[in-house]
């Protein structure tokens, strides 16, 4: 999410004065555009994604009481998805981890949050999908009281390749969100896979999230570029890569080649996680919080130029192209009220409609921002987006700020909303039942609706290849592969092996296929390999 623990501070201050708003039970009438109260009215899907993020920061999963009132509250709103965070700076709240539990005295270090919070959901039919941030490890002045965290095995007190955090090119290594991990370290995003995957394997979660998958955001923004990702060894694997090894010199934040590298590491890191994943539980549902700050794009070509390609080097709509994502959650984080910020959640939402290139995608919306009545609105707004293509459902951020303090109108009064006490299951009423008192105003959630079915994942008609690719007993870091299919008129395909040596195709029609790995000296005899509908197909390619 990446506000969840910036805006706390904020709403803590204010819960208060919140909390007393509320209790007038008055109906709220204000809304920001009031051309928007006819979409606010549109009836609720069949089917629909209806996702709520729980965070580690706050109430949500911490103790079974509060797992059993967070069920509640989603059934009660019609809530059908929950984005449980279970790891989000290096820490866990499930016991099958390598990772130490959180330090949080609300949490019990010996309860399994994860394995309730799956139990308790999966009895009354919703899915839990286990929400892990990737890069960010640290935030606070003092460093984690347990020698196992990875702050303290790879953070500020280690130097040569036992550094994991990414720098800017002065060395500064904490920015706005905190310390982060460096994707392009080898070592770093094999212990990024291992997290995501160790949950995989012990957990029957129904999906896996990434957030914070990408580079940290800077104060600075540059018209092109970042000035991120400056970790040592990351910066000789992109020289090696490009055959400047002999040069001392900084790539330039804007440096083409450096920010295509920069975006491959991160894409490299979710294709890896992706395919590994579907080899272990290929039923899984494997999704994304993505970023989609500023002026939206209005073609393919324009998303280059976006924050996420220049800013952070998060190629999700390459992701979603190649088939190593199910399903996009963009963050349309957006205050209702400014009409500049409402224009470009429009046209946001419109272009994530149309570029869903053929996978699931529901529409992040930053309920903490606004009162109910402009929750009510985006939501209809967002069912209205696209004609041809529609985004599949909607997720909200968050169960803990499930709307922002009323504001007042222009000469008129407070706006309020109505509740007998400020409980989750309240909080999230509006959903359900819309603004008290207000029948022109009806809850988008008002009944059920049941999420929609992946037919690629229900009914697979295509397979993946995963391998390695090695120069003797090392991995071969960077080396091209080449995927055939066999025949005369098979086409093909290539990538590149990431700094494990790790290699993945996706999307691959079952059938015989040849895959060969380019050496200094030309390309090395081909290996058979079939691929199968459902299922990844492994292989290992060796320079002598």
């Amino acid at each position: 999410m990446g506000l969840v623990d910036d805006f706390s501070k904020c709403f803590l201050v204010g819960q208060l004065c919140i909390v007393l708003t509320l209790s007038a039970g008055c109906a709220a009438r204000h809304l920001a555009n009031p051309a928007s109260a006819a979409s606010a009215a549109i009836g609720s899907p069949e089917s629909e994604i209806r996702g709520l993020w729980v965070d580690e920061f706050h109430a949500g999963i911490r103790t079974a009481d509060e797992a059993d009132q967070l069920v509640a509250a989603a059934q009660r709103c019609n809530v059908n998805t929950l984005l449980v965070q279970v790891r989000g700076r290096g820490d866990a709240l499930y016991l099958q981890s390598s990772e130490p539990p959180r330090e949080d005295p609300a949490y019990d270090p010996h309860f399994d949050a994860l394995e309730y919070i799956i139990t308790a959901a999966h009895r009354v039919g919703l899915e839990v999908h286990a929400w892990i941030n990737a890069m960010p490890v640290w935030r606070d002045p003092t460093p984690p009281n347990d020698s196992r965290h990875v702050f303290r095995q790879h953070g500020l007190e280690q130097s040569g390749d036992a550094d994991w955090l990414t720098r800017s090119p002065q060395g500064e290594t904490k920015f706005p969100v905190g310390y982060f991990l460096d994707p392009g370290h080898p070592a770093a995003a094999a212990y990024l896979a291992d997290i995501y995957l160790n949950i995989v394997r012990h957990y029957a979660v129904d999906g896996i999230h990434f957030d914070y998958i990408r580079y940290p955001e800077t104060e600075a923004r540059l018209p092109r570029g970042a000035a991120v990702g400056y970790n040592p060894t990351s910066l000789a694997r992109f020289r090696h890569f490009i055959g400047r090894q002999d040069s001392l010199s900084l790539p330039e934040p804007d440096d083409q080649q450096w920010t295509v590298w920069r975006r491959q590491q991160v894409t490299q890191l979710v294709r890896r996680i992706y395919i590994e994943a579907k080899g272990i539980n290929p039923k899984l549902k494997v999704s994304a919080a993505v970023i989609a700050w500023g002026r939206p794009p209005h073609s393919k070509r324009d998303f280059d130029e976006t924050a996420p390609m220049q800013r952070i080097f998060q190629d999700w709509r390459g992701w979603l192209e190649e088939g190593i994502l199910d399903l996009a959650v963009p963050m349309n984080y957006a205050r209702e009220r400014d009409p500049l910020v409402r224009s470009w959640f429009d046209g946001w939402i419109q272009w994530e409609a149309q570029n869903k290139n053929g996978r699931q995608l529901a529409v992040g919306l930053g309920t903490y921002l606004n009162p109910p009545e402009g929750t009510l609105a985006q939501i209809g707004r967002v069912r209205q987006a696209g004609q041809k293509y529609h985004p599949d459902g909607i997720s909200l951020f968050s169960y803990f700020a499930p709307y922002a303090a009323p504001v007042s109108p222009p000469g008129g009064s407070s706006s309020q909303v109505s509740t007998s006490a400020d409980s989750p299951s309240n909080r999230l009423s509006f959903l359900a039942t819309g603004m008290v008192g207000d029948v022109s105003s009806p809850g988008a959630f008002g009944v059920a609706a049941s999420i929609p079915r992946m037919d690629w994942i229900e009914h697979p008609i295509k397979g993946w290849l995963a391998g390695f690719a090695r120069q003797g007993a090392a991995p071969a870091d960077g080396a091209v592969v080449e995927l055939k299919r066999a025949g005369w008129w098979g086409k093909s395909q290539r990538t590149l092996a990431d700094g494990n040596g790790f290699f993945g195709f996706s999307n691959l029609r079952p059938g015989k296929y040849h895959a060969r790995l380019k050496s200094s000296n030309g390309w090395l005899p081909r290996v058979n390999v079939e691929i199968v509908a459902g299922r990844v197909t492994r292989v290992e390619l060796v320079q002598p």
